[in-house]
C-alpha cells in the first residue's frame, strides 16, 4: 500500500471509531415489584400454571412458572398509542390454551381502543382497532370479565362495553356487531360488568350490568333475553347496619362479579357503586340456575369465623373479588371492598359449603392485638425465595389521604385494599393469589385456614412493574446508582437495581415529583412532592438527606404559595456544595393524562435558602417561578435557568441572577428548557430544544454552539458516563436522530461524540407506551434509565459480547 493510501485508511479508521457505536441493548426493570393496581387475575381452566394478570395503566402479564416471574406482554405499545397500555379485560379460549384476547384502552375520552389477539400465549399479537372506547383506568375497572369466548364456537367473542351495549365478534375481534336484542346498558360510562358463557349448555349466556337487577340471561345465543328472576332488587335491612350514616348509593345491589360453577351455581358479589373506591354497602348471593332459587350468603356475624370485629365503624364496605375452585363448585373465595378506615379492614373469606359458612382468612392471618387492622407481618412481604419487599410497609407513615395508606400498626403491612382481583388456581386449590392496589400476595397453603391457622403468605409479583415515573437522579458517587420518584408510592434509592428497596422515610409523599443531589457531595439529596399530612415539625412537602437517603430532615417551612394540599410541589435544585438550595413552585409534567397538576400563583423567582427553609430569599434578576432550573455539579453556589428565551446565571446561591438574551449568546428563540450540567466540568451545559436540536456551552452560557444538524429533535436530554478513554460524556435524548440518510423513529438515542452521530437505544419491542423521562448513569457507560407512565422504570444496558 502506498503511504498516501495508508494515511487515508488510517484517517477513515479514526473517523469510524469516533462515531457512536450502535450496540444492542438489554432491558430490565428497576425492581419495585408491583407498584400499582392489579385489576384482574385469570387462570386457564385446563392448562396448568397458565395464569394472566391485567393492570389499569400497565398492560398485561403472563406467569412463567419456570422463572417464577410475570412476563410483560404489551411493551411494544408505542408513545402514539399510550392509551392502549391499560387492559380493560382478558379472555381465554377454554378449548385452546394458546389463544389469548386482550381488550386495551385506558380512557373513554381518548376515543381509541384495540383488541390484541395472540395465538401463542402473548408472544406475538395481531392488533385490531375497536369500534368503541374502553376504560381500563376508570370506575368499574375492578369488575369483569367483560370479554368472553364462546366455548362452542372458536373465534366468537363477546364484549360487554361501557357505552355501546353488548357487542359480538364472529371473527376473533376483527369486526363487531351489536347484540341489539340486549337491553340498553350504557350506565354512566360503566355499562356491562361481565359476560359468562354456560359451558354445559350451548346458547346460554349470563350478562351482568352495573344496575340493581342487572343480571340477564339468553338461552338462544342472544336472540332473546330475560331478566334473571328472583335476583335481589332492594337492600336487605340486615346489611344496612349503620342507619344513621350514609345510605347506599343505589336503590339495590349492583352485580360486580359473577362466576358460574360447574354445578350450575351462579355466585355473584354486589355493591352500591362501581368501585374500586367509594363503595359503602354490598353482599354476596348465589343463584341456582336449575331451580331458579336465590340465597343470601353474605359473610356476617352468623356464619363467619372468626366473628367480625366488634368495633367496626362505618363504612361496612361492599363485595367484589370472587373466585370459585375449579375442582369443587362449593369452594369459593370472596373479598370485601372499601371497608376503610376500619378499624377492621377488607377481608378475604373462604367457604367450602357454597357460602353457608366462611373463614375470615384475613383475620386468621393477622397477628393478635392488631386492634382489627388486618395485615401481614412485614416479614411476610417477601418473594418465595425470601427476598424482602420492604417498601410495602409504606414506612408506617401518616395517612396522606386515599386508599393504600400505611397500616397504623407498626410491624404490619395492610392485608390489602382494592383486593378485587382474586384467583383460586384452577390447577392447585391450595394456591390462592389476590391483587391489591400495590402488588400480588399469594399462598400455597390456603387449606391451613380450615384448621383456623394462617396460610403462609408471600409476594407473587416478580416481573410486574406498573408505577409511573415522575423523577430520577443518578449521582456520580455514593452508595446509590439511582434515586427514583414515583406516582402514589413515594420514592426509593437503588444500590442494586434488581432487588426491591425500602421506601424513602418520612415525610412520605403521595407522589415524589422532584429530586436532586449535590455534585460534590453525592450523598446529599433533596426531594419534594405533595403530601396531605400536616406535619407540625416542618414542611411536609420537601426533605433533605445527608446520608444518601437513610434519614431525612423536613424543610423548616415551605416556600410561599406551597402548602399542605398543594398538588404541585414544584422543582428543587441543590448546588455542588450541598449548602445552597433553590425551590420553585413550577413543575414539568411528564404524564398529562395520568397526573393532574394545579399551578401555584407566585410572582417571585425561585426561592433560595441556606438553612433548609428556615428563611427563604426571593431573588433579583429572575422573577418567574420556572421549572427550568438546575445547579452546576462542580462549582458551588451556581445555578442556571433558560426561560422565555433568556439565559440566567447565578453565582451566589440563587440570591441574584444575571440574564442574557438568548440571541446575544447564540441561543434561538424558545420557551425554555432544563439546563443539563456536566458532572465533572464546571460551566459545561447542554440544552434540549426540541425541533431546534441540542445546544452546548463550556463557559457558563456566555456562548452557545448548536451541536446537531437536521433530523435531530430532542424533547429531553441527559448525560452519562462516556466511552472508555473519552473525555466526552454520553448524551441521551428522547426524540429522533436520523442516521445514514434514513428517517428516524421516535425513541431513545445515544451519542458518544457530543451529538455528531447517534444510535438508537430502545427498539420496537421496548416502547412501554412511551418513555417520558430519561436519566443517564455517570458511572456506567451506555446505561440509561427509562421512565414510563405505567411500566415503572427500566434500565437499558449495552449487551455484553
Amino acid at each position: 500500500m502506498k503511504p498516501q493510501s495508508l494515511l487515508l485508511a488510517l484517517t477513515s479508521a479514526t473517523l469510524a471509531v469516533s462515531k457512536t457505536a450502535d450496540y444492542g441493548y438489554t432491558f430490565n426493570p428497576v425492581v419495585v415489584s408491583g407498584g400499582g393496581y392489579i385489576t384482574g387475575i385469570i387462570g386457564h381452566s385446563t392448562e396448568k400454571d397458565l395464569l394472566y394478570t391485567r393492570t389499569d395503566i400497565g398492560g398485561s402479564y403472563r406467569w412463567n412458572a419456570s422463572t417464577g416471574k410475570w412476563v410483560p406482554l404489551t411493551d411494544f405499545i408505542s408513545a402514539a398509542d399510550e392509551n392502549l397500555l391499560g387492559t380493560e379485560s382478558i379472555a381465554l379460549d377454554p378449548n385452546d390454551p394458546d389463544v389469548l384476547y386482550l381488550a386495551q384502552g385506558r380512557y373513554l375520552s381518548s376515543g381509541d381502543g384495540a383488541f390484541f389477539v395472540s395465538k401463542d400465549r402473548g408472544e406475538s399479537f395481531e392488533v385490531y382497532d375497536a369500534p368503541f372506547a374502553m376504560g381500563a383506568n376508570e370506575l368499574g375497572r375492578n369488575n369483569g370479565e367483560r370479554l368472553a369466548v364462546n366455548p362452542f364456537k372458536a373465534g366468537e367473542v363477546w364484549m360487554g362495553t361501557r357505552m355501546a351495549g353488548l357487542m359480538r365478534s364472529l371473527d376473533g375481534t376483527r369486526t363487531w356487531e351489536n347484540v341489539t336484542s340486549f337491553p340498553d346498558a350504557a350506565v354512566n360510562g360503566v355499562g356491562i360488568y361481565w359476560v359468562i358463557f354456560d359451558t354445559r349448555t350451548e346458547g346460554t349466556v349470563y350478562v351482568g350490568v352495573g344496575v340493581p337487577g342487572g343480571i340477564y340471561v339468553t338461552r338462544d345465543s342472544g336472540v332473546s333475553w330475560e331478566q334473571v328472576p328472583g335476583q335481589p332488587l332492594e337492600w336487605d335491612e340486615a346489611v344496612l347496619v349503620f342507619p344513621d350514616e350514609t345510605q347506599p348509593q343505589s336503590s339495590g345491589p349492583q352485580p360486580m362479579k359473577g362466576v358460574l360453577a360447574s354445578n350450575g351455581a351462579l355466585y355473584v358479589t354486589y355493591a352500591d357503586a362501581p368501585g374500586p373506591y367509594g363503595v359503602t354497602y354490598g353482599g354476596v348471593y348465589v343463584y341456582n340456575t336449575s331451580s331458579s332459587d336465590w340465597a343470601n350468603i353474605t359473610p356476617g356475624k352468623g356464619n363467619t369465623y372468626p366473628a367480625p370485629f366488634a368495633n367496626q365503624t362505618f363504612p361496612a364496605g361492599g363485595f367484589c373479588g370472587l373466585s370459585v375452585d375449579a375442582k369443587d363448585p362449593e369452594t369459593l373465595v370472596v373479598v370485601s371492598l372499601d371497608r376503610d378506615p376500619g378499624p377492621a379492614l377488607d377481608s378475604v373469606y373462604l367457604s367450602h359449603d357454597g357460602g353457608r359458612s366462611w373463614k375470615d382468612v384475613s383475620q386468621l392471618s393477622t397477628p393478635p392485638e392488631s386492634g382489627g387492622y388486618w395485615g401481614h407481618p412485614i416479614e411476610d412481604a417477601a418473594f418465595k425465595d425470601g427476598t424482602a419487599v420492604p417498601w410495602l410497609s409504606f414506612n408506617w407513615g401518616p395517612q396522606w389521604g386515599g386508599y393504600g395508606a400505611p397500616s397504623p400498626v407498626r410491624g404490619l403491612t395492610k392485608f390489602g385494599w382494592w383486593m378485587t382481583a382474586v384467583l383460586i388456581d384452577p390447577s392447585d386449590s391450595d394456591h390462592l393469589l389476590y391483587g391489591t392496589g400495590a402488588t400480588i400476595w399469594a399462598t400455597d397453603s390456603l387449606s391451613r385456614a380450615d384448621k383456623n391457622k394462617s396460610p403462609e403468605w408471600y409476594i407473587q409479583a416478580e416481573g410486574i412493574e406498573e408505577s409511573v415515573a415522575l423523577a430520577m437522579a443518578s449521582p456520580n458517587g455514593g452508595p446509590s446508582h439511582l434515586l427514583t420518584g414515583l406516582g402514589d408510592i413515594n420514592g426509593y434509592r437503588y444500590g442494586d437495581l434488581d432487588v426491591p428497596q425500602p421506601m424513602f422515610g418520612l415525610p412520605v409523599f403521595s407522589n415524589l415529583n422532584a429530586l436532586d443531589w449535590a455534585g460534590q457531595k453525592p450523598t446529599t439529596i433533596i426531594r419534594a412532592g405533595p403530601c396531605g399530612h400536616n406535619y407540625t415539625d416542618g414542611c411536609g412537602l420537601a426533605a433533605h438527606s445527608s446520608d444518601g437517603g437513610d434519614t431525612w430532615t423536613k424543610f423548616a417551612t415551605c416556600i410561599p404559595g406551597v402548602e399542605v394540599g398543594t398538588s404541585n410541589p414544584g422543582t428543587i435544585a441543590i448546588d455542588a456544595s450541598g449548602k445552597h438550595i433553590v425551590w420553585t413552585s413550577a413543575m414539568t409534567t411528564y404524564w398529562g393524562t395520568l397526573q393532574a397538576v394545579t399551578p401555584s400563583a407566585n410572582e417571585s423567582g425561585p426561592y433560595a435558602t441556606t438553612d433548609l427553609g428556615k428563611t427563604w430569599i426571593s431573588p433579583t434578576g429572575l422573577n418567574v417561578q420556572t421549572p427550568n432550573i438546575s445547579a452546576d455539579r462542580v462549582q458551588p453556589k451556581t445555578f442556571y435557568s433558560f426561560t422565555d428565551g433568556n439565559w440566567y446565571l447565578s453565582k451566589n446561591g440563587g440570591v441574584s441572577y444575571t440574564s442574557l438574551k438568548g440571541k446575544e449568546v447564540g441561543l434561538p428563540a424558545h420557551p425554555g428548557a432544563i439546563p443539563i450540567a456536566s458532572f465533572d466540568r464546571a460551566g459545561e451545559i447542554w440544552l434540549a430544544l426540541g425541533d431546534l436540536g441540542i445546544y452546548h456551552t463550556r463557559n457558563f452560557g456566555r456562548k452557545w454552539t448548536k451541536l446537531t444538524g437536521r433530523g435531530v429533535t430532542a424533547r429531553h436530554l441527559t448525560i452519562g458516563a462516556g466511552a472508555r478513554r473519552s473525555s466526552t460524556p454520553a448524551l441521551f435524548i428522547l426524540g429522533t436522530a436520523a442516521s445514514h440518510g434514513s428517517l428516524s423513529k421516535d425513541g431513545v438515542y445515544r451519542s458518544d461524540d457530543n451529538g455528531k452521530t447517534w444510535a438508537r437505544v430502545n427498539d420496537e419491542d421496548h416502547q412501554y407506551g412511551g418513555v417520558g423521562l430519561i436519566q443517564g448513569d455517570p458511572r456506567v457507560y451506555g446505561r440509561v434509565y427509562l421512565g414510563t407512565g405505567g411500566r415503572g422504570i427500566v434500565y437499558a444496558d449495552i449487551k455484553k459480547h
